[in-house]
């Protein structure tokens, strides 16, 4: 088959779509097959780094200088022109990271990683919920075959497009690189002892709960630090405004963007990693603590009770003082700690990115036929 791919989503400081594509396709690379893989990519100002490329054994890339937005319009809005133009052939399949489907290709897949801009619009990126939602329904009609990341955003896809969406999307989750990056200190100085959050920083994210549940957590335990590592998205200037509000300026750090072989070094020196969401797809952060060896103290939301089982310790995510005994309690309790270090360890043991891989490429066979 000729198969495309949009692979911008890891052109450059690539977040959790771009973390799941270029790990899926990469660990594709690896296993033999007579495919034809087309990879494309387009920006203005940026231009793909080759040694970022997956190495099929056949590939076919390019590399434009078209704006990002100028192609979103074409492909999004009016579905055109087919990928296949820009090679100068014809695809038999296109594969898109994000809910709307490439124009080209005789079968079209999409991957769909949750449904927050749906469900909790208020919660959700505005880019996402304005863009994705007016569209996901005709992308959803026209897939042929659908990847979910969970269990929850397959059952999701049925309660809001129906049993015919439900049944032509198959769950596929993730893997992790994190334990294959070798670790590098980063730049900024890292405290001793410190709470680590990775995302966004987004609604959904929950952080207000996190800082005001921490700032709880400074009266008991004395010297602990928190760490927000990751880029700053829509609530950036509101949590630092709450920072500023509490006084906890000396206590916390907002990193920014990490790459991924500093975030590496920040998930294996830490107490433990905190991840308060409202809503996930899947909750990739809790695999990466899992596989990096330290706790994990979550949000009791249905995703991660699905895929993380007994690992984390979990909270009620509208309560800072939940959060804060569960802080509390993984860094006082040592036997506890080590249970779920143990725990994380044989949880991380059951995700690949080398087994969602072949379940991908079973699922283009399948749809293919």
């Amino acid at each position: 088959m000729k198969i495309g791919y949009d692979i911008r989503p890891f052109l450059s400081g690539e977040t959790g779509v771009g973390v799941y594509f270029k790990n899926l396709l990469h660990a594709m690379s690896k296993i033999n097959r007579d495919d034809i893989f087309y990879l494309f990519s387009s920006s203005f100002k940026e231009r793909f780094p080759e040694e970022l490329l997956p190495d099929f054994k056949n590939r076919k890339f390019k590399n434009f200088r078209i704006p990002v937005s100028l192609l979103n319009f074409l492909w999004f809005r009016l579905s055109l022109p087919p990928m296949g133009i820009f090679f100068g052939d014809r695809l038999d399949m296109t594969h898109s990271p994000n809910p709307l489907y490439i124009p080209g290709g005789k079968k079209k897949i999409i991957t769909v990683h949750d449904l927050s801009f749906m469900d909790s619009p208020d919660l959700a990126m505005p880019d996402a919920t304005r863009y994705f939602s007016k569209r996901i329904g005709r992308s959803i009609k026209k897939a042929d075959a659908i990847i979910a990341v969970s269990e929850f955003t397959r059952s999701r896809i049925k309660e809001i497009f129906g049993k015919n969406a439900y049944e032509k999307t198959s769950v596929i989750y993730h893997g992790s690189d994190i334990n294959e990056v070798t670790e590098k200190k980063p730049s900024f100085e890292v405290p001793k002892k410190y709470f680590l959050f990775t995302g966004t920083i987004e609604p959904r994210k929950n952080l207000a709960v996190l800082i005001r549940g921490f700032a709880l957590v400074l009266k008991e335990l004395k010297g602990i630090k928190l760490i927000l590592a990751g880029k700053e998205g829509s609530q950036a200037s509101e949590i630092r405004r709450l920072i500023s509000v509490l006084k906890l300026e000396e206590n916390i750090t907002i990193t920014g963007y990490i790459p991924r072989e500093e975030l590496k070094y920040l998930y294996v020196h830490a107490d433990s990693l905190v991840f308060p969401s409202h809503y996930e797809g899947f909750g990739l952060p809790v695999l990466e603590a899992a596989f990096s060896g330290i706790p994990s103290i979550v949000s009791d939301i249905e995703v991660l009770r699905e895929i993380f089982k007994e690992y984390p310790v979990y909270f009620d995510k509208d309560d800072p003082e939940s959060l804060t005994k569960a802080l509390i309690l993984i860094s006082s309790d040592n036997k506890l700690r080590d249970k779920k270090k143990r725990e994380g360890i044989e949880t991380g043991k059951k995700f690949s990115w080398e087994k969602a891989a072949k379940q991908t490429l079973e699922l283009y066979d399948k749809t293919g036929k």
